[in-house]
């Protein structure tokens, strides 16, 4: 279960010279970087690390987003856990999904602020408004998939 998270380094930056009309790809990438135990309070740290690169053409980078920071994991298998990591430096089974989607959904809410002061484009694709009414939608979509 994790009980508590800190992010403890950001780093974003934007290039000065983007035209408006240029057109950015966005890749991001979640990593666990280290795994430390804690006897005392008997749990797992996981530091991770958030990488958020903007591209044009799929190679100028524009700008990017670096977040870094741990979760607190606590459970009865923080000794397997741990012990795993130290042998392979891979996260267990038992916890990977967990870790990973939790150092992600850190980040992203962190990264979206910082993509918008920076007036660089979401990391997430925002919800589009659509007024067309729901048998018309039906019906374009029916001619779309015909064609």
């Amino acid at each position: 279960m994790i009980i508590n998270y800190l992010i403890t380094k950001v780093d974003a930056k934007r290039e000065d010279n983007i035209p408006p009309e240029t057109q950015m790809g966005i890749s991001n990438n979640i990593t666990v970087l280290d795994v430390e135990k804690d006897e005392k309070f008997k749990v797992l740290k996981f530091q991770f690390r958030f990488d958020a690169k903007f591209t044009a053409n799929g190679s100028d980078e524009l700008g990017h987003i670096v977040i870094e920071g741990f979760i607190v994991h606590t459970s009865e298998d923080i000794d397997k856990i741990y012990n795993k990591w130290q042998d392979e430096k891979v996260l267990d089974d038992s916890i990977t999904e967990e870790v990973l989607q939790t150092s992600l959904n850190i980040s992203i809410i962190e990264a979206m602020s910082l993509s918008k002061m920076l007036q660089l484009p979401s990391i997430l694709p925002l919800p589009k408004v659509s007024t067309e009414k729901k048998d018309e939608k039906k019906e374009k979509d029916k001619k779309s998939k015909n064609q």
